[in-house]
C-alpha cells in the first residue's frame, strides 16, 4: 500500500494476511477481481513482496500470488490504496517489472534467444470512498527507435461500489472486513473538531453505534455463509479474527474496547456453529470408531481448534501490540493452552504489564 508512513499502523499488518486465509477463498477472490474461472483447488503460491529499487531502497507490494494450471504459472499483483494518487500508475509499472523479473534465471537464457518478460496481472483496490477515482489507471509509454506507443492499464476495484449480494455471489468473504475502513474517515474528522466534552461523548456514542451496526451486518453475512456451507468454520474464524484486528487498529484509540466488543459479537455466532460442526464430525467418525468416542472427539476438535486457536491468535496479536514482537517460546506456550486458560488471559489482557506477569497465567 502506498503512502505507507500514514497507513502502515492501520492497515499493513492486516492486509498482508487478507489473501492468506485459505487457498479456496483466495482463488475465489482472484476469479472475482481478475474475471477468471480457476477451480477452487488450483495450486496457489504466495510470492516475494519485497524488491530492491535502483536507488537501493525497498519497494514492498501488498499481495503477489502465483497460480499454476497445467504446469503454467501466472502472476497476480494486488495493491491496496486509500487516496487517489495519480502517480500510482508509475509505481505499478515499477512493481510489475520487478515482479516479472523476480527469480528470472539468467543462466538459462541462450545467446541468440529473444527475451520475453511477462508482466503480472495487476489491480488496485481502493478502500476509501472517493467519486473521482477512475475505473482504470493508465499511461502511455513511447518507445525509442520504433516510436511505438504502449498503453499501460491497471483496473481499479472500489470497495464501496458493491453491495453485500455482490460479495456473496462472488464468494468475496475475505474482503468483508474492508467495509469498516470507510468508517475511519468519520472518526478522523471527529477528532479534528473542537467540541465540548459532553458533545464529543454524545457523537462518539453515535459513532460507536454506527460501527457496531456495520460489524454486526458483516458477522451476520458470515453466519449465513456458514449455514449454506459457503464457508467452513476455520475460514470464518480467520475472517472474524482479521475483522477484530482491523477494528482494533482503526478505532481503539477513541473506542478503547472495540476489539473486545467485536470478539463478543463474534462469539454469539461462532460457539454454536463450532459445537454443531464438531458434533456432526464426531458423529460421522463414530460410525467407524464408536458413536460416543467419535462425538467426543468431534466436539473437542471443533471447540479447541476453532475457538481455542482463534482466542490464542487474538491474544498473541494484542500482546505483540503491547510489548512489541513476542518471543517465539511465548507464542508456542499460548497456542498450547486450553480454552479456559486462554479466556482467563483474555479477561486480564489489559492488566498484564510484563512477560513475567503473563507467566502466572500460562501452564507449562
Amino acid at each position: 500500500m502506498e503512502n505507507r508512513k500514514k497507513n502502515i499502523i492501520h492497515y499493513d499488518k492486516f492486509l498482508k494476511n487478507l489473501f492468506n486465509i485459505s487457498n479456496r477463498l483466495t482463488i475465489c477472490a482472484i476469479n472475482a477481481l481478475f474475471k477468471k474461472n480457476f477451480k477452487e483447488d488450483a495450486k496457489i503460491e504466495q510470492l516475494n513482496r519485497e524488491y530492491i529499487r535502483l536507488d537501493k531502497t525497498t519497494a514492498i507490494a501488498d499481495t503477489v500470488l502465483s497460480i499454476e494450471i497445467n504446469e503454467q504459472k501466472t502472476k497476480y499483483h494486488i495493491e491496496f490504496q486509500t487516496i487517489n494518487d495519480r502517480t500510482l500508475i508509475i509505481r505499478m509499472i515499477d512493481y510489475g517489472f520487478r515482479i516479472a523479473i523476480d527469480n528470472l534465471d539468467y543462466s538459462k537464457i541462450k545467446p541468440d534467444e529473444e527475451i520475453t518478460v511477462e508482466f503480472p496481472s495487476q489491480i488496485i483496490i481502493f478502500l476509501k470512498h472517493n467519486e473521482s477515482i477512475p475505473d482504470e489507471l493508465n499511461l502511455t509509454i513511447k518507445m525509442p527507435y520504433t516510436e511505438q506507443k504502449i498503453k499501460y492499464i491497471v483496473p481499479t476495484f472500489k470497495i464501496w461500489e458493491h453491495d453485500p449480494d455482490y460479495y456473496k455471489r462472488q464468494k468475496l468473504y475475505i474482503m468483508l472486513p474492508l467495509r469498516i475502513i470507510n468508517l475511519s474517515e468519520e472518526l478522523e474528522n471527529l477528532k479534528k473538531r473542537k467540541l465540548k466534552e459532553e458533545e464529543r461523548t454524545k457523537l462518539q456514542n453515535e459513532y460507536r453505534r454506527k460501527i457496531t451496526q456495520v460489524i454486526e451486518s458483516i458477522i451476520e453475512e458470515l453466519k449465513d455463509a456458514l449455514k449454506t456451507d459457503d464457508l467452513i468454520i476455520e475460514e470464518c474464524n480467520k475472517i472474524l479474527l482479521e475483522l477484530s484486528t482491523l477494528a482494533g487498529e482503526l478505532f481503539s484509540e477513541e473506542l478503547k474496547d472495540i476489539e473486545q466488543e467485536v470478539n463478543e459479537m463474534a462469539k454469539m455466532i461462532i460457539d454454536p456453529e463450532i459445537y454443531r460442526r464438531g458434533f456432526e464430525e464426531g458423529l460421522e467418525k463414530g460410525l467407524e470408531k464408536g458413536i460416543e468416542k467419535g462425538i467426543e472427539k468431534g466436539i473437542e476438535k471443533g471447540i479447541e481448534r476453532g475457538v481455542g486457536k482463534g482466542i490464542a491468535e487474538t491474544i498473541i496479536r494484542q500482546l505483540c501490540k503491547k510489548f512489541g514482537e513476542l518471543p517465539s517460546e511465548y507464542k508456542e506456550r499460548i497456542l498450547g493452552q486450553a480454552r479456559p486458560t486462554l479466556e482467563l488471559i483474555a479477561e486480564n489482557i489489559f492488566d498484564i504489564e510484563s512477560l513475567s506477569e503473563l507467566d502466572r497465567f500460562l501452564k507449562q
